[in-house]
């Protein structure tokens, strides 16, 4: 190999290069955006459909089945899932990763919008929205007050707004959790149908006299002059007297029939902050930037402007991610260093101070090249790239160690400096880039795993190929050019070190005698290594299979569900419950109140619910995260919410990973509705009867009741009344119909709403005040075309792929087995009997495990496939990429006991480590077959060979296999639920594969290398 030469040659040119990769991974570092959990860009959709006062089963036939339809026809759409409730469709659609999420949103919207004239007018709006990771919140901020007014909070809050928004690197900042403000124009009815004033009369001339319509221009000799209308309306004044009929000579003005004035919408939102009345700030930032740069201006923003303050409101802050993202970063930075510090120890003992420092030297740059790459690749830095840093710290040193190594090797026979600098780095130099190839190939497929499950983890394969490629650079240029400078030359009959004399005679008197006899009892060996191998193989299933672990943050989310048809103040009550209950924890810092919608989006996989009178959620906030603590108190509030009549009151934990509705999560697919609830429920029931299992909900078990207005359609036949005219008559009275947005003088817009007058709410007798107008003129009251009766009907109805389904979801308790509770329910569910076109669909935590899983165990196959071509390439044979894979089922031995051990079950994260130990311990075997090679190429018999290159090769073998462990200690050590598993997984492979190597490898090279010519004949 000549490129240490070239190098050592123009080592100016090396060392510039260096320098200048050096100074921009500095900057990159400096300026890469930052975050806790990497950002996740999946090609998700949804498609909202607001249909006031439609039920489930009219939207469903009305909306959602052509909208389906449309979305479906579309390519790489993979699934469409769709919720319906009162006046409301949710669908959610994904389609195949790869696409261009820009266009195929275009795509939904042109579907959407080609079906829009066949859908019902009284469709208030269709909303097609691409999933983006940018509108998880930065910082909620939340103006309380105990005695301050909704009107005097809203303008602090849109004042505090306008000020956030001038901070550099926000995207958008939402005020919530307040009732707007409303022109209320309260119809009289009956004086209506006394002057036969029909309702869409007086519909027709508000939003006629609204309109601002242009009036062009006119030339006047050389002038030109805009011509200005009537306008739109500008005061109340002006609304009150808008002239709505004229009749023997008498104008009607709309205060002759109604009363005009301010006031609030109904409540659908209501916020609070420790039990006081709250308005939110919701706050997002733009892709690219960096979290805590906008927090320093988010800080500055909130100190200056809380400084001119009324003394009765004060602005909080509710949730803010920069804290976390900082420590969560700065935690694996530690764990980096500390990891760097201990390799660069045990170095140090193992190749003396210079060589040590050369070594230490090589990190750093090589961290620091593979930085500057990821920024330049477009990705960021949080938990996963910086642990994908730390894995990769035991790595990237061991081309370095062996390098430095063997030029000590090739001082002490007497080379000079600057040959044995260039030699002994091209003895090893194709070596360890067969090595580094095959340690990438282990890694590289992982980069295309599918899925938000690859998106999730894709800089971690990416962050160790970056370091690895930078170590094999440095490895053969700038690690030779420093020996080359500062490696002292051995003197003559030197007497060695401790270490040498400790390494020398635990080869002599301990290694090769055990060598010696593996090779004349090779049997005993392989029968010990196939016995560990098939012991471990027992240990699994008491291991178990798990995929992503909770998130050790310390904020929980409280959710409240309540029947469909409950009202938001029994809704309201529940919540307070709850809020008197958390009071009382010692653990809880601040809470949270959001009624009738969830709380606005905080964490990457937990998406809040829209707006729901039956739904309330709670964000609690923790003094500290204290594990014992933390799963203590879930148990204790979920004991106290249980005894919480008519509420579901759930207490779930936030989770790593791509979101999933629920940890359990079984649909029953067919037609009728009545017959999914059946079954619905007798999967309940088996669900119900597992161990471990909470949070049972089946959203379809129980109806809501709501008022039917049957209408005699032979009766408002005969009267020429459009049943349109007596849906928005319905609509105007008691739910109030928004007839237009008016931008007034002030500045303010307000919607135009036009319904009873009420003082309190609405009872059934205030149907006997609407009046209907028929086409002739006359007043007909409602109660003479239609009857009121109480009728049951679904909740909610729910599609998956166009297909009706009910869906029952669970969560699990701490400790138990996600994967082992639901193959129990699967059994169980095998043995149910469904009714002809009926079937069961397992989603949830378990469908995205076995999807994931089997995903990545096509990508182990692939990088398999892909060592082994690059081995057979680099020895020529087919025999010996077997003999060097021997490794692998030696290093999962390991794995599985040290997983046993610890008490760590088989996550999705130990997969990834053991995907990456298969690159990793073949790297041993590659070194031990490869100098094996060079010996017989030498001249050396078969044995002599072995043996020479067993003895030669202990020492990096063992120190680079230190380097590995020592690397991941730290980060392993932290009894993270997402990192210790996948540490554990690596430190068991890479002890037991290195013990073992360096007994099997030897044997099966004797079994399968040729033996030279003239040893044969001797």
């Amino acid at each position: 190999m000549k490129l240490p030469k070239l190098a050592l040659e123009n080592y100016q040119f090396v060392l510039i290069l260096v320098a200048l990769s050096a100074i921009t991974g500095v900057l990159s570092y400096l300026s890469m955006p930052r975050s806790e959990d990497p950002v996740l860009k999946v090609p998700n959709f949804s498609v909202a459909v607001v249909y006031p006062g439609a039920n489930p089963q009219d939207i469903e036939e009305l909306a959602v089945d052509p909208i389906e339809d449309a979305v479906n026809e579309i390519e790489d759409i993979k699934l469409i899932k769709t919720v319906i409730q009162d006046g409301l469709a949710v669908m959610r659609v994904e389609a195949e990763f790869g696409v261009d999420v820009n266009d195929k949103e275009d795509e939904i919207k042109a579907a959407v919008n080609s079906i829009r004239n066949d859908l019902p007018k009284e469709i208030y709006s269709i909303d097609v929205k691409k999933f983006s990771p940018f509108d998880v919140l930065i910082a909620q901020w939340v103006v309380t007050s105990k005695t301050a007014p909704y009107r005097q909070m809203q303008d602090i809050a849109e004042d505090l707004e306008d000020e956030v928004k001038k901070v550099k690197g926000i995207r958008k900042v939402k005020v919530q959790a307040y009732p707007k403000q409303q022109v209320r124009v309260a119809l009289d009815f009956p004086k209506m149908a006394q002057m036969n004033i029909p309702l869409t009369q007086v519909i027709g001339i508000l939003q006629g006299n609204n309109l601002n319509i242009p009036g062009g221009e006119i030339e006047s000799k050389d002038k030109s002059f805009s011509i200005k209308t009537s306008g739109s309306f500008k005061n109340l004044e002006t609304i009150k007297n808008t002239v709505i009929n004229a009749a023997q000579d008498r104008v009607v003005y709309l205060k002759d029939i109604a009363e005009v004035y301010f006031d609030y919408e109904d409540d659908r939102h209501i916020g609070r902050y420790n039990g006081q009345k709250a308005v939110f700030l919701a706050i997002t930032q733009k892709e690219g930037q960096n979290i805590l740069d906008i927090q320093k201006g988010l800080d500055k923003t909130l100190a200056e402007f809380s400084a001119s303050l009324p003394k009765n409101i004060q602005v909080k802050q509710a949730f803010v991610q920069a804290p976390a993202v900082e420590s969560r970063i700065n935690d694996f930075f530690v764990n980096l260093l500390q990891g760097i510090l201990l390799v660069g120890a045990i170095i140090f003992i193992f190749l003396g101070g210079r060589s040590s420092l050369i070594v230490m030297t090589v990190i750093p740059t090589a961290i620091i090249i593979a930085i500057t790459t990821l920024d330049f690749a477009g990705f960021g830095l949080q938990q996963i790239s910086i642990a994908g840093l730390v894995i990769a710290l035991g790595l990237l040193v061991d081309n370095g160690i062996v390098v430095i190594e063997n030029i000590s090797r090739f001082l002490k026979e007497g080379y000079p400096l600057r040959e044995a600098a260039y030699k002994a780095t091209s003895e090893v130099g194709w070596a360890i880039v067969s090595s580094t190839v095959t340690t990438i190939l282990a890694f590289f497929p992982m980069t295309q795993l599918p899925g938000a499950t690859g998106e999730f983890l894709k800089t971690l394969p990416l962050i160790v190929i970056f370091s690895l490629l930078a170590s094999l650079l440095l490895a053969l240029t700038f690690t030779p050019l420093l020996a080359g400078k500062f490696l002292p030359t051995p003197k003559a009959n030197a007497k060695p070190k401790l270490i040498e004399r400790a390494l020398n005679w635990l080869i002599a008197k301990m290694y090769l005698p055990v060598l010696n006899f593996s090779v004349k009892r090779p049997l005993v060996i392989l029968l010990i290594a196939i016995s560990t191998f098939v012991g471990s193989m027992a240990l699994f299933p008491l291991v178990g299979v798990s995929f992503f672990p909770n998130a050790d943050k310390p904020l929980l989310l409280v959710d409240i569900n309540l029947p469909k048809g409950t009202s938001l103040a029994r809704t309201d009550s529940a919540a307070r419950f709850v809020e008197r209950e958390v009071a009382k924890v010692p653990l809880v810092k601040d809470y949270t109140t959001n009624v009738g919608k969830g709380n606005p989006q905080i964490y990457y996989n937990r998406v809040p619910k829209n707006f729901d009178k039956t739904h309330a959620q709670l964000m609690l906030n923790l003094k500290e995260w204290n594990p014992k603590k933390f799963y203590a108190m879930i148990d204790d509030l979920r004991a106290r919410f249980a005894e919480y009549p008519g509420a579901k009151i759930t207490v779930q934990e936030l989770k790593n990973g791509p979101p999933f509705d629920a940890p359990i999560e079984i649909k029953v697919l067919g037609k009728n509705l009545d017959t999914l609830k059946r079954l619905s429920k007798g999967v309940e029931k088996i669900i119900a009867s597992s161990e471990g299992v909470i949070n049972l909900d089946n959203p379809l078990a129980i109806d809501k009741t709501e008022l039917q207005v049957d209408i005699n359609r032979d009766k408002a036949g005969m009267m020429n009344l459009p049943l349109s005219d007596i849906d928005v008559a319905v609509r105007t009275s008691l739910s109030g119909f928004t007839v237009a947005e008016v931008n007034l003088s002030s500045g303010k817009k307000y919607d135009m709403v036009l319904r009873l007058p009420y003082d309190e709410k609405l009872s059934i007798d205030d149907f006997d005040k609407i009046y209907v107008a028929n086409r002739l003129g006359g007043q007909v009251p409602l109660s003479q075309l239609a009857k009121l009766r109480f009728d049951g009907s679904p909740a909610r109805i729910g599609h998956y792929n166009l297909t009706r389904e009910a869906t029952v979801m669970a969560g699990v308790k701490e400790g138990y087995n996600v994967a082992n509770i639901t193959q129990g329910i699967i059994k169980k569910l095998d043995q149910f009997k469904l009714p002809k076109g009926y079937k069961f669909v397992v989603e949830g935590e378990f469908k995205t495990q076995q999807d994931s899983f089997g995903n990545l165990g096509q990508i182990l196959v692939v990088a398999l496939l892909g060592i082994f071509a690059v081995l057979v390439l680099q020895f020529r044979s087919f025999k010996q990429p077997f003999v060097v894979f021997s490794a692998i089922p030696l290093a999962f031995s390991g794995s599985i006991v040290a997983l046993f051990l610890t008490g760590y079950s088989f996550s999705f994260f130990a997969f990834v480590g053991f995907t990456s130990l298969v690159g990793i311990v073949i790297n041993n075997s590659i070194i031990l077959v490869d100098y094996t090679n060079q010996l017989l190429a030498a001249g050396s018999t078969l044995k002599d060979a072995i043996f020479k290159a067993c003895s030669t090769r202990f020492t990096p073998i063992v120190l680079t296999t230190l380097t590995t462990i020592l690397g991941l200690l730290p980060l392993t050590l932290t009894n993270s639920g997402l990192w210790s598993p996948l540490g554990w997984t690596i430190i068991g492979g890479m002890i037991s594969s290195t013990f073992l190597t360096l007994l099997i490898v030897p044997i099966l090279l004797k079994w399968f290398t040729k033996a030279p010519k003239k040893e044969v004949a001797a």
